[in-house]
């Protein structure tokens, strides 16, 4: 078992972990996540996230409390923001293991466990400071402690979940594990009351504070209307997430014929969990590619019990080749980055008057650790950050810096 762990953990390192800080942050949830932690380290407050001058209701503080310790630890940097994320994943895999070897066999544990790091999907979602992998791992392993009955342990891990992002991180591990077990053995009293002590303790805390203002922004906007479509902003067509899984398992698709060939019924649990996470989320109005990532451990079990040693091993070789042009890529893409080279220039200028317009970059607002409002007017001397194609908005005003962004090319000028 320790040879097992060993690879498990050399595996993760590689996968979920190395080459994590080539680039600087990106999405416009790094961002806000990186200064809503940065903020609770400066101010002591680990109670109220705030970010650009404003409270952060959108998301619960599991992943700022973690990410305030991993700063605490290693130093504040995109490497011990994106650990946590790395470190849950490797944390999964390991959960996998355990579940393979208690519910299926000895033999496809460890191959099933190496097969959970092959899937492309979780390559970046390991390297990113969003929750989803950190939810990912607290609700597998309130799954799998429920499958070894223990409840109360399992109600805490759920705890942990509710307050990593809310309540998909309750629902579905207990739909999972009805489906699995058909019956309600989890119904136990004193993790139930453990769960609402520890899952309920910050969401009673703000409520106290904000009262329904909170409840409305986090329980009723977040979580209804995002499932619900009556706040939709990724618009996503039904088939979004079975073409996504089939393009992470890209590793692994020599193998589907085979699956569905023979499928074996110790598997049927399994299968059922996948598809709870599917058919949920494929239901949902708005899509986010990350909604899916717990349905990999699942996945990666069913997966894992028809592969040969002989073709995991081809496949973590063809696995290695590819993450390396990924980082590779990731290199040479962060050298024509806009966001690196505006905070060095605007670290330099210090303007007292910097907006954005018709856009937002939160990595920028992360790092100078300032807050940027919007504008839609402009005086003499004011420095602008906007999308490119928004320049024809603008008379008279001085070019600063172009460059590349995910979302677009970007631009700082100053208004003249």
């Amino acid at each position: 078992m320790k040879k097992d762990i060993l690879l498990i953990s050399i595996a993760s390192f590689v996968f979920f972990i190395l080459g994590n800080w080539i680039l600087s942050l990106t999405s416009l949830d790094e961002g806000r996540n990186f200064y809503a932690t940065l903020h609770m380290l400066k101010t002591g407050d680990f109670i109220v996230p705030y970010y650009n001058c404003n409270y952060r209701f959108e998301k619960p503080p599991m992943l700022y409390w973690l990410g305030s310790l991993s700063f605490f630890i290693f130093g504040v940097s995109e490497f011990s923001a994106r650990l946590i994320s790395g470190l849950s994943a490797f944390g999964t895999s390991i959960l996998v293991y355990l579940i393979t070897l208690k519910h299926v066999s000895k033999e496809k544990a460890l191959i099933s466990a190496l097969t959970f790091p092959l899937f492309i999907h979780t390559w970046i979602e390991s390297r990113a400071y969003v929750p989803e992998f950190t939810l990912v791992f607290f609700s597998t392993l309130g799954v799998y402690l429920f499958s070894i009955e223990r409840f109360t342990l399992g109600w805490i891990a759920l705890a942990f979940a509710f307050l990593t992002k809310g309540p998909v991180g309750v629902i579905l591990p207990l739909v999972i594990f009805t489906i699995w077990k058909r019956n309600f053995k989890f119904l136990n009293l004193k993790g139930i009351l453990l769960f609402t002590f520890i899952g309920f303790s910050w969401y009673f805390l703000m409520i106290y504070k904000f009262g329904f203002k909170f409840f409305f922004k986090f329980f009723i906007f977040e979580n209804v209307y995002r499932f619900t479509g009556v706040y939709q902003i990724h618009n996503m067509p039904i088939y979004f997430y079975p073409l996504l899984v089939l393009l992470s398992s890209i590793l692994f698709l020599p193998v589907l014929p085979k699956i569905l060939k023979n499928f074996d019924k110790r598997l049927l649990p399994f299968l059922g969990w996948f598809l709870v996470v599917l058919i949920f989320y494929s239901l949902s109005k708005n899509k986010l590619h990350h909604y899916i990532l717990f349905s990999y451990p699942a996945l990666s079990i069913i997966i894992g019990f028809y592969l040969t040693k002989r073709y995991i091993k081809y496949a973590y070789f063809a696995g290695s080749l590819l993450l390396i042009a990924l980082v590779l890529g990731a290199y040479v893409y962060e050298q024509k980055r806009f966001t690196p080279k505006a905070v060095e220039l605007l670290k330099n200028y210090e303007p007292e008057r910097l907006y954005f317009y018709k856009h937002e970059n939160s990595a920028i607002v992360a790092y100078l650790y300032r807050c940027i409002p919007k504008k839609d007017k402009f005086q003499e001397g004011d420095y602008v950050i906007t999308k490119e194609k928004h320049l024809k908005d603008f008379k008279d005003y001085e070019l600063l810096l172009r460059g590349l962004e995910f979302e677009g090319k970007e631009v700082l000028i100053r208004i003249r």
